[in-house]
C-alpha cells in the first residue's frame, strides 16, 4: 500500500514549493488509494512555534489537502511530532554506534563551527574524521565532567557509489569522497534533519518520498543511513524547483510566496489547487482546467517534468477570474463576505447581497476585488467621478434623459424584463442615441460609464435609491449650465 508524507519544519508561512510538495504527496497518495501523512520536522524550538503550526495547518487545509494520518488526527506510528521523537532517535543512534557506522565526538556545535572557520581561512579541508583523531582522552574527560553531550557523527565509506533511483529523474549517482562524514545528532543533543527523516520514513513505513529537488543532494547520506539499520528504502521522486518569470528563484522580492498570502489576496483555492497541479506536473492533453476528483485520477508522476516549473501570477490571477465565474453564487458569497462585511457591515448573503456578487463577478480577479467593484451600490460618489465622465453628464441630451427617467420610474415594475423593456424603449422614446442616453445614466446611478449591466443596477438599487441619485445628477448638471 501506497503510504507518503508532508513533513514541513513549522518555522513561518508555507512557501509556495513547500505547498505544491503537499499538494503532489496527497494526489499521488489519493490516485493509488494510499495514506497521506502529515508530521512536523519541529526540532527547531525556537522558530517551531505554536503560532506557526496553527499556521501552516489553516493553510493546507484552505488549500484542500486533508490527510489521513499524523499530526491531530494520530494513527499506530506515532509520535508525528520530531520533538516527541527523541529516545527513538537515540536508539537508533545506539545501534549505529554498537556497529560502527558511527562515532562520538566530543566538542561543541560552537567549537567545531570556530574550527571549521579556521580551516576555511587556511585553505584546509575540514573533516570530522581528523577532527576525532586529534582528540584527547582529558578532552572527553572534561567534556563529561562538565555534563556535555558529544555529537554523533556518521562514519561514510570512503569512495563508495550511491545510486539514487528517481522517478522523475531516472538514476541519479554519487560518491561518498563529495560528502564524507557527516553529524547526524548535534551536541545539544537533537538530530539533523537527514537522520530523522531516515528513521521517521522507516518506521512510518513510508513508500515513496517526493519532495522538492533541492534535497536531492541529501539523499545518498540518507540512503547510507537507510542501508546501515537494515531499512528498506523508499522509492524517491525529487520534483522541479519553482522559478519566478525571471528564471530565478522564487523570492519575497517578486511578490507573494507563501500560501497564505495568495489565501489572503483573495485566490479561491480550488483554483490555486488547480494552479499548483500544473507546475511541474503536466496531463496528457492541454487541458488546464480540472476539478480536484478529476487531478485526483490522472495525477501520475511519470508526467512530472524534469525543468524547472515557472511561477506565472497573471495565469493564476486569470484562472482564479474563471473560477469565481464559474463558482455558485452562494459558495462565492461566503468567500467574499468577509470583506464586504469590514467595508460595508454587510452581514448575510442576502437576495440584494447576491444581485451585487453577481453583478460585479465579471471583473473580479481576486475575491477582495469585490470590495471596490461593488462601491457604487452602498456609497455615493458622485462628486468625486472622473472628468471625462463630467464631461459626458454636461452633454446637452444627457439631462434630457435623466429626467425622462426620474419622471417615468414609477411606472416600471422592478423586475428584469420590465426593466429591460424600459431601457430599450429609451432611444425611440427620446430619439437620442444609445450612448447619449446610457452613460450619462451609468454614470449618474453607478459613478462610471463602465460597470454592471443597467438593468442590474436598477434591480440593486431600487427606486427610491435610484431616483435620489438621478436628482443628485440632474442638479449637478443644472449648476454647471448655470456657471458657463
Amino acid at each position: 500500500m501506497v503510504r507518503v508524507r508532508y513533513a514541513p519544519s513549522p518555522t513561518g508561512e508555507i512557501h509556495i514549493g513547500n505547498a505544491r510538495t503537499a499538494l503532489f504527496n496527497y494526489l499521488f497518495a489519493r490516485h493509488n488509494k494510499g495514506t497521506f501523512i502529515l508530521r512536523l520536522d519541529d526540532t527547531d524550538e525556537k522558530r517551531s512555534t505554536k503560532e506557526a503550526i496553527d499556521s501552516m495547518i489553516r493553510d493546507i487545509t484552505w488549500l484542500g489537502l486533508d490527510w489521513d494520518e499524523g499530526y491531530l488526527k494520530g494513527g499506530d506510528f506515532g509520535p508525528y511530532r520530531q520533538k516527541e521523537r527523541l529516545d527513538i532517535y537515540n536508539h537508533y543512534i545506539d545501534i549505529l554506534l554498537q556497529n560502527g557506522f558511527a562515532y562520538e565526538l566530543y566538542y561543541t556545535d560552537e567549537e567545531v563551527d570556530s574550527i571549521r572557520e579556521e580551516y576555511e581561512k587556511t585553505l584546509k579541508t575540514f573533516s570530522y574524521r581528523k577532527l576525532k583523531e586529534n582528540e584527547t582522552e582529558e578532552r572527553r574527560k572534561s567534556f563529561k565532567e562538565k555534563g556535555l553531550t558529544p555529537a554523533i557523527v556518521f562514519k561514510v565509506e570512503e569512495n563508495k557509489e550511491i545510486v539514487v533511483h528517481d522517478l522523475v529523474r531516472g538514476d541519479v549517482v554519487f560518491n561518498s569522497n563529495e560528502f564524507k562524514d557527516f553529524v547526524i545528532r548535534r551536541s545539544n543533543g537533537l538530530p539533523v534533519y537527514n537522520y530523522a527523516t531516515v528513521i521517521d520514513d522507516a518506521l512510518m513505513k513510508i513508500t515513496h518520498v517526493i519532495r522538492a529537488e533541492e534535497h536531492l543532494s541529501n539523499t545518498p547520506k540518507q540512503i547510507l543511513i537507510f542501508e546501515a539499520l537494515n531499512f528498506s528504502l523508499p522509492t524517491f521522486a525529487h520534483i522541479s524547483l519553482i522559478l519566478a518569470p525571471d528564471r530565478t528563484k522564487l523570492s519575497k522580492r517578486h511578490g507573494a510566496t507563501s500560501l497564505g498570502q495568495f489565501r489572503e489576496m483573495g485566490i479561491l483555492p480550488e483554483a490555486m489547487f488547480n494552479f499548483l497541479a500544473l507546475l511541474g506536473w503536466s496531463p496528457k492533453d492541454n487541458r488546464e482546467f480540472f476539478t480536484k476528483e478529476e487531478l485526483i485520477e490522472l495525477f501520475d508522476l511519470s508526467n512530472v517534468n524534469k525543468a524547472p516549473a515557472i511561477f506565472d501570477f497573471e495565469k493564476l490571477k486569470w484562472m482564479n477570474h474563471k473560477y469565481i465565474l464559474d463558482k455558485d453564487l452562494k459558495s462565492l458569497c461566503s468567500e467574499t463576505l468577509p470583506y464586504l462585511k469590514d467595508a460595508y457591515n454587510v452581514l448575510d448573503c442576502s437576495e440584494r447581497t447576491l444581485l451585487i456578487l453577481d453583478a460585479v463577478r465579471g471583473n473580479m480577479n481576486f475575491t477582495k476585488d469585490v470590495v471596490p467593484l461593488s462601491k457604487p451600490f452602498f456609497e455615493r460618489t458622485l462628486n468625486s467621478i472622473s472628468e471625462t465622465d463630467l464631461k459626458a453628464l454636461q452633454d446637452p441630451h444627457a439631462l434630457k434623459a435623466l429626467k425622462y427617467v426620474l419622471n417615468n420610474l414609477d411606472s416600471v415594475e422592478f423586475t428584469q424584463d420590465d426593466i429591460e423593456k424600459f431601457l430599450n424603449s429609451l432611444k425611440d422614446v427620446l430619439q437620442i442615441s444609445g450612448k447619449k442616453i446610457y452613460h450619462p445614466l451609468r454614470i449618474s446611478l453607478f459613478y462610471s460609464r463602465n460597470g454592471p449591466e443597467l438593468w442590474k443596477i436598477f434591480l440593486i438599487l431600487g427606486k427610491d435609491e435610484i431616483k435620489e441619485r438621478l436628482k443628485e445628477a440632474i442638479s449637478l448638471i443644472s449648476k454647471s449650465i448655470q456657471e458657463e
